[in-house]
Parts: C-alpha cells; sequence; structure tokens
C-alpha cells in the first residue's frame, strides 16, 4: 500500500484564491522551506510538489524547490490564462486563475502544455513527469496531450465530484472516475483520494485532505481504502502550499489555525504509516503499476 502528497504550489494568495498584490511567495519560503519540509523529513515521507507556471516565472521560488532535501518531487500545474499562447494576463498580481484547461481547442491545449513544460525543464534542467491541471480541469485531449510530452502520471480527477461551472455548457464530472490508479493509454491517473463513508444511513464524500475533512473522518478513509482495496492500495491527499500560513487561503486565518492544520496533517502521516501505507511520489506509484 502506498501513499502520495500532492501540493498545488502557488503564489499567496488572498482568502478568495486571488494572487497577492504585489506579488509575493511566502508560501514557498516560508510554507514549504519552513513547515512543512521540516515535517516531512522528520516522518520520512516524500511528497511532489505540483509548480503552477506562475511560480516558475520566480527564480527565487525556483531555486528554493530545486534544493528540497526531503526527496520531494516535483511536477507541474497549469492556470492557462497565465501561458502562452493567447496568454491573457502579463502580469499576476491581483488575478485569480479562472480558466478550465480541458475546454481549449486541443491544438490550444497542447501548445500551452508544452510551453510549461519547457518553462519546467529550464528551471530544473529536467522535463517533468507528473501534472495536475489547475482546477482540476483535466480532460482526453488532455491526457492526449501530457503523454506526447512524455508525461508519466496525472493527478487532476477527483472521483465522485462534478464541478459545475456556469461558464461552461458541460462540467468538468467525475463523479463516475476510479478511486484507484488507472492508465489512460501510457499515462496513469492517480486520483485524488476521494471517498464515500457512510454514516448515519448516509453517505458522505470524504477527502484526504486537511480541513476538507476532520482528522477522524480522514482515517475512516484510511481504512475503507486499506479494506477495499488490499495490499495494492493507494491514497492520494492533496492540499495547497499556501494553506499552512494565515490569509494566504481560505481555510486558515491564524497561526492558532495553521498549527491546528499541521497538527491534522502530521496526526494523518502518521495514521497512514502505521496502517502499513508506504510514502511514495506519484513517480514511484507510476513505477510501481508500470505495465
Amino acid at each position: 500500500m502506498k501513499f502520495c502528497i500532492t501540493i498545488d504550489v502557488e503564489p499567496d494568495c488572498r482568502p478568495d484564491w486571488v494572487y497577492s498584490n504585489p506579488l509575493e511567495f511566502r508560501g514557498i519560503i516560508e510554507g514549504i522551506a519552513g513547515r512543512l519540509e521540516p515535517l516531512f523529513m522528520r516522518l520520512g515521507v516524500k511528497p511532489t510538489y505540483m509548480v503552477s507556471n506562475v511560480v516558475l516565472d520566480d527564480a527565487r521560488s525556483s531555486d528554493i524547490l530545486a534544493g528540497l532535501k526531503s526527496g520531494a518531487e516535483l511536477g507541474s500545474h497549469l492556470h492557462p490564462e497565465f501561458i502562452e499562447p493567447e496568454r491573457i494576463y502579463s502580469d499576476y498580481a491581483g488575478r485569480r486563475g479562472l480558466a478550465n484547461c480541458c475546454f481549449l481547442p486541443p491544438d490550444l491545449q497542447r501548445a500551452k502544455l508544452g510551453n510549461i513544460t519547457s518553462m519546467f525543464e529550464r528551471r530544473f534542467g529536467r522535463r517533468p513527469v507528473s501534472f495536475r491541471a489547475g482546477r482540476f480541469s483535466a480532460g482526453p485531449d488532455t491526457f492526449a496531450a501530457l503523454a506526447e510530452l512524455g508525461y508519466k502520471v496525472d493527478t487532476s480527477v477527483t472521483p465522485h465530484i462534478n464541478w459545475k461551472d456556469p461558464t461552461h455548457e458541460h462540467p468538468v464530472d467525475f463523479t463516475d472516475a476510479p478511486e484507484q490508479p488507472y492508465f489512460i493509454g501510457g499515462l496513469l491517473e492517480v486520483p485524488v483520494s476521494i471517498g464515500l463513508i457512510r454514516r448515519f444511513f448516509r453517505s458522505h464524500t470524504v477527502w484526504l485532505r486537511p480541513v476538507y475533512a476532520t482528522p477522524s473522518r480522514m482515517r475512516l478513509l484510511v481504512d475503507s481504502f486499506a479494506e477495499k482495496y488490499g495490499s495494492g492500495a493507494v491514497m492520494n491527499m492533496m492540499f495547497h502550499n499556501v494553506e499552512v500560513l494565515p490569509n494566504l487561503s481560505p481555510y486558515t486565518s491564524s497561526e492558532a489555525e495553521c498549527s491546528r492544520y499541521l497538527r491534522d496533517l502530521e496526526d494523518t502521516l502518521k495514521y497512514l504509516l502505521k496502517s502499513g501505507f508506504e510514502s511514495a511520489t506519484l513517480s514511484e506509484v507510476y513505477g510501481s503499476r508500470k505495465r
């Protein structure tokens, strides 16, 4: 049994997810380097950081990520309105990523994905092999382009969730998606761990994600996946780097809330380890599932 920690890496945000103005990166300097990495190294777990194209444009942030010592994997994370071709915003400050990649024409998706892949390679000297779409907005054309670009893993799918968007005729609908990894052509999909837990005669959607679920509910989800999927079970926790600092996301507005968040995170990671799950990066999960 394996578990991943997949973290979307963004610049600092306001509580409404609008990027800070001026643009700042405390969520990387203090959030990742100062808070998350010491925790991961103490527990001996390896995260996968999904680095947005906005962060790739910041040299200091990229240098910090390149120097991490936890055994972390770096993947890419696309917000398409901030990258060519047909880039909408040249200045990130005070903006919010609202575009859904999967609704773009296939050629435009492919070009934008190619550009973030090239940006990543210039920053880190290697091509990324793992990816998550901003707003979880991946579809068949996205997966085809990722495979063509040499990616091995996508982690954009959120089982049991239908992301209704009034600006599009069709939602990003993952209601019937599998809870466990599966291949889409040569690309391995490692979905975010979201399960249905039955309590008091009703089924509740539970994420393996701090704030979205209490530690007790996340433990129930861990137990459920271990029972349902046995020795091949894979769990995938997700959150954003900015959630561990106050007022940089909707979820933590004080140091006390950040401390509780980090305690809940640590308790859940310890429970995963105690339950027999082994920490793995996304590419390590791919290696264990490679056909």
